[in-house]
């Protein structure tokens, strides 16, 4: 029997991106009922335009206005919005791989198996990061399959590695039981939505999927301080919701750079395979992202009292940075958005 799916997806000055991801979705074998929804943040380049002259049905483009975008607010609007049993959500810049990647999508929640599920993200060695590619395409071989319910108590005793490996979620491709998300809701956080949605659902009685045959590619290159802001907020989110700190102190954070930056240097000359001037551009890349990545992180574990001792200047400069980030980022989301 078919059933109804809603499409739901972010644009933000997409054309020459959300074309490729309309042409792969609109050739899927789904043999259900789709609704499309493009939740649209004030484009300037005419993609609303664009959205509005394809031949979809049923369909719906609403007007996000500018400063209004939140990951998990714009999200919310769309499944109220919705009339689907279930509804997908997509960024517009991923590109799913193969025909079936719908199906394999849904397919957790059709049999009953989760309240939501979502999709395995990968990096294009070719058109993106190949040092990122080599490193990062099979993390999902270490994640299970179906995760969750879990009890509060057991919630409660489970280490911070546990607790953040079993709220595993990715939003760029999911597949979300509607009435659930109404139901348990995206927490109003600028960033990290997906994550702490799936801590919720799991402690509701719900579970999780990683739909392993639905591949998608998504990668885009970062400033420093896009990810700077981006891994502080992470780190920050971590501590509250799963008591995890993923850096160990300014010395520690300092030294992990360094030796990580070595090893991605390393892996660019000698295990992966592109043109040799390449290596050059993709290392100094990686180092820029890896320091980035690295100092917002320290920085979302501050607090006045880190402020106290130590090296004083440097942790009080990073405090009044992440006071500040904390402060604008819930005024407008991050990302592109």
């Amino acid at each position: 029997m078919a059933r109804l799916f809603s499409i739901v997806i972010l644009t933000k000055n997409s054309l020459g991106v959300v074309e490729r991801l309309l042409e792969s979705l609109q050739n899927q074998e789904f043999p259900h009922e789709l609704e499309w929804l493009f939740m649209d943040n004030s484009s300037t380049d005419g993609t609303a335009a664009y959205l509005k002259a394809l031949p979809l049905a049923p369909k719906k483009v609403l007007n996000v206005p500018e400063g209004a975008f939140s990951h998990s607010g714009t999200r919310m609007q769309a499944a109220r919005e919705a009339s689907g049993e279930f509804i997908f959500f997509f960024t517009d810049d991923i590109f799913p791989q193969g025909r079936t990647f719908l199906a394999e999508l849904a397919a957790p929640l059709l049999a009953g198996r989760a309240a939501a599920a979502y999709g395995v993200h990968q990096i294009d060695p070719v058109q993106h990061d190949p040092i990122d590619a080599f490193m990062h395409n099979g993390w999902h071989r270490n994640h299970d399959d179906l995760v969750g319910p879990v009890a509060e108590s057991c919630w409660a005793i489970l280490s911070p590695q546990q607790r953040r490996k079993l709220s595993n979620f990715d939003n760029c491709a999911s597949c979300i039981r509607r009435e659930v998300l109404l139901e348990t809701g995206f927490r109003p956080v600028p960033y990290g939505e997906d994550m702490l949605f799936a801590r919720d659902l799991v402690c509701a009685g719900h579970s999780v999927a990683l739909a392993r045959g639905a591949l998608f590619y998504h990668w885009h290159k970062v400033s420093f301080s896009y990810f700077f802001k981006r891994m502080l907020i992470d780190q920050h989110l971590s501590i509250e919701t799963f008591g995890i700190y993923y850096v160990p102190g300014l010395y520690g954070t300092l030294k992990a750079i360094g030796l990580r930056i070595l090893h991605r240097t390393y892996l660019a000359f000698f295990k992966v395979r592109m043109p040799f001037f390449r290596k050059f551009y993709w290392s100094f890349y990686n180092a820029r992202v890896l320091t980035a990545d690295f100092l917002g992180k320290y920085s979302g574990t501050l607090n006045e009292a880190d402020c106290r001792h130590g090296l004083v200047f440097i942790k009080k400069r990073l405090f009044k940075l992440k006071q500040r980030v904390i402060a604008d980022i819930e005024k407008k989301s991050i990302l592109r958005y």
